[in-house]
């Protein structure tokens, strides 16, 4: 039956391909009629074209936004590509069988006395019936007996989900241009650069803060000879991730070098002072205390709510303001609207209000936690997916069987309770292996727990389950650091 027997998703910069195998039907008709059927199913996407050889079909899908990417991938992962990529081929092609075999997938076509059922789905289920007819079940469980010639071989597209999700991550990673919305936003951001002024970029959690001021520190760096940027956050790994990130941007080697060599880092404890950045085996490694030098060209603070809520705090990062150095605050309008922060005087506010890397469907759950009043409405996705479902694993922790028979806090039971935690994470591991069977986990799974403590229990229940699968646990600084890639052939730059 001309199934496809292989259906996968690649991505080389801002493109997607699909390698698409079929059994059976003439190369040209299945290749006219594949492309039509991807230009339906894909609207918004770039120009497509359909190469065969050796009975391969691979189709060249432009992916020109983060809007067309965050569609298709929604689509892939909740079935729903495979549908209607199914039924807009079956629409296209008339694959005749003359000889039906028993299981074959087909669609019923030119039926005189039943129009209706013209066009539907159903499996052969005996050959050889009444007058040469063929026992047919339908998708609703009725039966019907039809004769070869009503008879077209049915074909199903099936998308490899491990090699999709590992494709939409690299396709995500290429599409590092802005938003027209965060252009905007970074416009504005240079446009107070060059005057010299500090700024506030205001905006919800997932509208792109951290990705459009990144893109304003990589500008500095680039366009300002001798320019050197601090890098503030709260959190360890976010601060590691935006080092990290501007280091991607340049190849390895002494252009990468340089680079970090202008970029300081300062994360909790704040007291402790800026650190400086090496390159070392593929990851971002830090130095305390930073080497001394001329003053920062750029203060970059990222999580600006929780850290000028703090006089402390607030009172090192302001020790590090030089007469030249421009503030660029990022604050969460979500986290600290209600909140009166004693932020600098004279900054100048800039304003998004886009969601970009979440879906319309955490978009509406998140509301339900943020602040702000009517304001929060304002913030709307940038694409329209609903993004696929979300599967929840719920338990109730403290009426499981725990096999220690007592309550009161003490160690053993504490240890059974995270046993058990780790006992449904594994269920949700197993789960996310089955949807994804050929995808290596390795840096993409985050487990979040409420606070250290709770971390440490959880680790070690699943240590001694991971390890025999291959598997461990990093903190999310650690995973944050990597660069992807060995570095020099010495290892240390």
């Amino acid at each position: 039956t001309p199934q496809f027997t292989a259906c996968e998703m690649y991505a080389a910069s801002a493109s997607v391909l699909l390698r698409v195998a079929l059994s059976a039907g003439d190369p040209e008709e299945l290749s006219t009629a594949l492309e039509a059927a991807i230009r339906a199913t894909l609207p918004g996407a770039a120009p497509i074209s359909v190469d065969t050889a050796d009975g391969e079909h691979v189709v060249h899908v432009g992916v020109p936004s983060v809007h067309v990417l965050a569609g298709l991938r929604g689509a892939v992962l909740s079935g729903e590509f495979d549908a209607t990529l199914s039924q807009a081929l079956n629409q296209a092609l008339t694959l005749s069988t003359a000889e039906p075999a028993v299981g074959d997938a087909v669609t019923l076509r030119g039926l005189v006395k039943r129009p209706a059922l013209n066009g539907s789905a159903g499996e052969v289920l005996s050959v050889g019936e009444a007058g040469g007819r063929c026992l047919v079940r339908l998708a609703d469980g009725s039966r019907l007996l039809a004769q070869p010639a009503n008879l077209a071989l049915r074909v199903e597209a099936k998308v490899d989900r491990s090699e999709s999700a590992a494709q939409f991550e690299a396709s995500a990673a290429a599409l590092d241009t802005l938003t027209p919305h965060q252009q905007q936003a970074l416009a504005e951001l240079q446009a107070g650069a060059g005057a010299e002024q500090d700024l506030h970029l205001r905006a919800p959690a997932g509208a792109g803060k951290t990705f459009v001021a990144l893109h304003a520190a990589l500008s500095t760096l680039r366009t300002a000879r001798g320019s050197r940027v601090l890098f503030v956050a709260r959190n360890e790994a976010l601060a590691l991730f935006a080092a990290a990130w501007l280091a991607r941007r340049c190849p390895a080697g002494a252009r990468r070098r340089r680079l970090l060599g202008r970029i300081d880092l300062l994360h909790e404890p704040i007291g402790r002072g800026p650190c400086s950045l090496r390159a070392v085996r593929g990851r971002v490694e830090r130095r305390w205390p930073a080497a001394a030098a001329e003053e920062y060209s750029l203060l970059l603070v990222d999580e600006a709510h929780h850290l000028y809520d703090n006089a402390a705090s607030r009172a090192a990062i302001e020790r590090l303001v030089g007469p030249r150095t421009r503030r660029l605050l990022l604050s969460d309008v979500s986290q600290a609207v209600a909140r009166s922060i004693a932020y600098p005087a004279g900054a100048a506010d800039v304003h998004l209000s886009e969601v970009v890397r979440c879906s319309r469907r955490i978009v509406a759950g998140a509301m339900a936690f943020q602040l702000g009043g009517e304001a929060k409405l304002l913030t709307r996705c940038h694409h329209e997916s609903t993004g696929p479902p979300l599967r929840s694993f719920l338990f109730d922790a403290e009426r499981e069987e725990d096999g220690g028979g007592g309550g009161g806090g003490g160690g053993g039971g504490s240890s059974s309770r995270f046993e058990r935690y780790a006992r449904h994470c594994m269920r949700a591991l197993e789960h996310a292996t089955c949807l994804f069977p050929r995808l290596a986990l390795h840096n993409r799974v985050a487990l979040v727990v409420p606070d250290a403590t709770f971390r440490e229990g959880l680790a070690a229940s699943l240590a001694p389950i991971l390890a025999p699968r291959g598997l461990g646990l990093a903190t999310a600084a650690q995973a944050a650091a990597e660069l992807g890639e060995e570095e020099g052939a010495g290892g240390e730059e």
